[in-house]
C-alpha cells in the first residue's frame, strides 16, 4: 500500500505490470501515429500553384487538403477538377519518401477532360485514347534533380500502379491502374 495525498492506494502486481506495459509500448503508439501522416510537396508545372503540407492524417484524408490537390491537379486548359483518385497522391508521397528530396514534386498533367485528351492525342502519338488521365487516376511528373530513369525505378519498386517513360522526354507517367511498367 502507498499513500498518495492522505488516500491509500494500493498496487497490486498485476496493476504495476500493466502500466510498465503500457509505458513500454507508448513508444510503439507515438511512432505508429506518425507513421498515419503522409504528406507531399508538389507542384502545378502549368499553373505554378503548390501545395505543400498534410493530406492524410490519424487515419483519414483530410477533406481541405483534398480539395486544394484536386484543384491543383485540374485540366487548367479548361478549368475542370474532378475528384482525383486518392491512390495518386499515396504514389506520390511514397515517391518523395522513397527519394528523401526536398525538391516539389512537378505536376505537368493531371486530370483530362476527354476533350482535352482528344486533342493531346491528334498532336502526340503516345496519349492512349482511354488514357486513365480522364478519370483522374494518372498523372505526369518530374522532380528537378532526379533524372527519369531514377523516377521509373522508385516507382516500380513501389509496387503500387503502372509507371511509363517517353524517349526524349523529362517526365514520367504514374497511375493507379493495373501494375505495371513500359518505354516509349
Amino acid at each position: 500500500m502507498t499513500q498518495t495525498m492522505g488516500q491509500s492506494v494500493e498496487i497490486s502486481r498485476r496493476s504495476a505490470l500493466l502500466g510498465l506495459g503500457a509505458a513500454l509500448c507508448t513508444p510503439n503508439i507515438a511512432s505508429a501515429r506518425v507513421s498515419l501522416r503522409r504528406t507531399l510537396d508538389i507542384r502545378n508545372e502549368r499553373t505554378g500553384e503548390q501545395f505543400k503540407g498534410t493530406y492524410f492524417g490519424d487515419g483519414y484524408y483530410e477533406p481541405d487538403a483534398m480539395a486544394e490537390l484536386d484543384h491543383l491537379m485540374r485540366d487548367y486548359h479548361v478549368d475542370e477538377s474532378i475528384m482525383m483518385d486518392v491512390r495518386l497522391y499515396d504514389i506520390f508521397a511514397a515517391l518523395q519518401d522513397a527519394l528523401d528530396t526536398r525538391e516539389p514534386l512537378v505536376v505537368t498533367s493531371g486530370y483530362r477532360t476527354q476533350t482535352t485528351n482528344d486533342k493531346l492525342r491528334r498532336r502526340n502519338r503516345w496519349a492512349a485514347k482511354n488514357s486513365l488521365h480522364i478519370p483522374g487516376m494518372a498523372a505526369d511528373l518530374k522532380i528537378r534533380g532526379v533524372k527519369s530513369g531514377q523516377l521509373v525505378k522508385v516507382v516500380k519498386s513501389l509496387n503500387m500502379g503502372g509507371v511509363g517513360s517517353y524517349r526524349g522526354s523529362n517526365f514520367i507517367h504514374v497511375d493507379t491502374g493495373a501494375v505495371r511498367s513500359w518505354r516509349r
